[in-house]
């Protein structure tokens, strides 16, 4: 089975405000606090997570950073801002993920870093989009461009490597800013 998994940012709502949010609606995910004032949703059901995002982004009227890895090496993020999205990205191509005849998307930079109020950064967030997926760059894994852009964005690092699956087995997110007490089942 391929390694993957997917979580929701949220720049702005408290995390017990996401965690009321999707309990009404019955979603069942695993919500986080993060500092300033953001929150990391580890959603269950894959199938619905662009809806999850952007009806938090539309509920709360903030940024929602929509984060999956595919296969372990695959990084794919969507940008929500209002409710639409705002942004795309695939780190590279993959068989199984291909558009069609549509290009994947790209990401840029400029969209991302003004909808997290981080302007000033946005030079390093393209370094992240645009550094090649390879052994040699660091970004061989999903999960170190993924740390990386959270990085550059001034974004939870606890988010990167963890889906709603890790924590249902016992395995909680690391790093800077998780405080377990903080994390709430919703849902269900």
């Amino acid at each position: 089975m391929p390694r993957y998994y997917a979580n929701i940012t949220l720049d702005g709502p408290a995390a017990a405000d996401v965690a009321l949010f999707l309990t009404s609606r019955q979603i069942v995910a695993y919500v986080a606090a993060a500092p300033k004032s953001q929150a990391v949703v580890f959603h269950e059901d894959l199938g619905a997570q662009e809806q999850t995002a952007a009806a938090l982004s539309a509920h709360f009227r903030c940024p929602a950073l929509l984060v999956m890895d595919y296969g372990g090496t695959v990084l794919l993020y969507h940008l929500y801002v209002g409710g639409e999205q705002a942004d795309a990205y695939v780190s590279r191509p993959h068989d199984e993920l291909e558009a069609g005849a549509e290009p994947l998307p790209e990401g840029d930079a400029t969209v991302i870093s003004a909808a997290f109020r981080v302007e000033h950064r946005t030079a390093s967030v393209e370094r992240v989009l645009n550094r090649p997926t390879h052994r040699t760059t660091g970004y061989e894994l999903a999960v170190n461009r993924h740390g990386e852009l959270a990085r550059a964005l001034g974004l939870p690092q606890f988010a990167a490597g963890i889906g709603f699956r890790d924590i249902a087995v016992g395995e909680l997110p690391a790093g800077q800013g998780f405080d377990p007490a903080t994390l709430v089942r919703t849902g269900g």
